[in-house]
């Protein structure tokens, strides 16, 4: 009786570790943190902070002067497509990723898009985020910037917690047999 219930729990242990297999590690990356990092050190410098205005109107797609929640959104993953509204296998969506700190910063009014006036002044809310008043931001300030080891932009993935890294040396427990 008891294996008769094992074996579908078997099988669907399986079949959702292949689907992880196939995900992308971590969070998308920060579209935001895209645009400012111009020369993709994961950091943003004194230089890349004041044309701030200038890069995000990059990814205003309709030209409005404003970035719409849609023209914020991270690109999907390599060879899938984003759905249209008119789909039909969009009823139930995804809901938007999390707002990185970097958006935050610069989306005054908190209403996920981002206005003309909210552009114009992203050099200033950026600069609020400097916590070491260097007038750079690096990913420690703004973890969306991405670690540099890692590659991507965006929080390192797995988003912390697991198990402590073993202390230099090792001793880690009793020796293995």
């Amino acid at each position: 009786m008891k294996t008769k219930q094992l074996i579908p729990a078997l099988l669907i242990g399986v079949s959702l570790g292949a689907l992880a297999q196939n995900r992308p590690p971590g969070p998308p990356p920060d579209p935001i943190a895209m645009a400012l990092d111009k020369d993709g050190d994961h950091e943003l410098s004194k230089r890349e902070i004041r044309n701030a205005a200038g890069s995000l109107g990059k990814l205003d797609k309709d030209k409005d002067g404003a970035l719409s929640e849609e023209e914020l959104r991270p690109e999907p993953p390599e060879g899938e497509r984003r759905k249209k509204k008119d789909d039909g296998n969009n009823a139930n969506p995804p809901p938007p990723p999390p707002p990185s700190m970097l958006f935050s910063a610069v989306d005054a009014d908190g209403d996920r898009s981002l206005s003309e006036g909210e552009l114009e002044a992203a050099p200033e809310a950026l600069l609020k985020l400097d916590k070491d008043d260097d007038e750079k931001l690096d990913n420690e300030e703004a973890p969306s910037l991405g670690v540099p080891e890692e590659g991507g932009f965006g929080p390192p993935p797995g988003g912390g917690g697991g198990r402590p890294p073993h202390p230099p040396g090792g001793g880690g427990g009793p020796p293995r047999r």
